[in-house]
């Protein structure tokens, strides 16, 4: 009897990560040099309400963020879909492995075992969770180029830093179109990946996709008003084009993003002004609300379920045919 084959140690990737996030929180602590003291002033200056509005305001973007989920899978000829609220649920759960797992697409990995039977292949779920990241990443370059655009930031060429962000947007909405259309030129795996992208067959439903990224972005651009100017006066149009961008850091394989948001903070809204102990009070604000939610989902997760739990009992009773 041979023995089972031993699983790889997680210990080196979560080492590396811890490895990033201290070297973020390095990067951090030489740009911002924030004493303690002041960095705890500012945070004591948030206020109960703004943070409790912070909260709801990522619960609205996630309902939001499983509306688009929906919406692109009707738009791709999905053969079945959960309802919104069950992916509202998915989503939640998702946040939950997005916020504590490494390169935050633990939650995608979920999001797409959900819709793996809505296509033909099983990856076309997978993908289409891609494809809705692309749409959000267009969402935020979109608004963050017609914003500025409108009202400019510093010193530098805004016309043309508006110009690049908008051309980014619309080529994160082309992408997964051209790359289909590229498939038997593109090397390897890259080639089988785009010959497997699932065809769109209410490619008009993909405006309104389009708006519902504009309304993602535009919650968390909110979100981060709303903590931001209990510290400091700033202005709407300034969070609307420097919190998104900030946010990408989110995506570095930190520890909850620790350290890579917050340099991100410093360093953007140091273009309006802001400080940098009230910068950095304002991404752990951001921090905070997205951890209570995350956990929140943690806990729909042992408690609930993510509502699929059902749908797999039924699969897992149909007859499979074998005699």
């Amino acid at each position: 009897m041979s023995e089972p084959e031993a699983k790889p140690s997680r210990l080196p990737r979560v080492a590396l990560r811890v490895l990033i996030t201290l070297a973020a929180l390095g990067l951090w602590w030489w740009i911002a040099k924030v004493s303690v003291a002041e960095l705890a002033g500012a945070i004591a200056r948030i206020s109960a309400l703004a943070f409790l509005a912070a909260i709801a305001l990522t619960l609205c973007n996630l309902f939001v963020g499983a509306i688009r989920w929906r919406v692109l899978l009707a738009a791709y000829g999905a053969r079945t879909a959960p309802s919104v609220m069950t992916l509202a649920r998915v989503y939640l759960v998702g946040m939950f492995y997005n916020t504590f797992l490494p390169a935050n697409v633990g939650g995608d990995v979920l999001r797409g075992y959900v819709t793996r039977g809505a296509f033909d292949g099983a990856a076309g779920g997978y993908l289409i969770v891609a494809i809705e990241r692309a749409f959000g990443l267009a969402g935020l370059f979109l608004l963050a180029g017609a914003i500025l655009y409108l009202h400019p930031i510093g010193d530098a060429n805004a016309t043309a830093a508006a110009g690049l962000a908008l051309l980014v947007g619309v080529s994160a909405i082309a992408g997964p179109f051209v790359a289909q259309k590229l498939h038997r030129v593109l090397p390897g795996p890259l080639g089988d990946l785009a010959r497997k992208l699932p065809k769109p067959v209410r490619p008009a439903l993909f405006f309104f996709v389009l708006c519902c990224s504009l309304g993602t972005q535009s919650v968390v651009a909110l979100t981060g008003h709303v903590l931001l100017a209990s510290l400091t006066d700033i202005a709407l149009a300034e969070t609307f084009i420097l919190v998104p961008v900030a946010l990408i850091a989110n995506y570095f394989p930190t520890i909850a993003g620790l350290g890579a948001r917050e340099t991100a903070f410093v360093v953007l809204l140091a273009l309006v002004g802001v400080n940098e102990a009230d910068a950095t009070a304002g991404s752990l604000g951001m921090l905070a609300a997205v951890l209570v939610v995350a956990l929140l989902g943690g806990l729909v997760h042992v408690t609930v379920g993510t509502g699929l739990e059902t749908q797999d009992a039924r699969d897992n009773d149909e007859p499979s045919g074998e005699g």
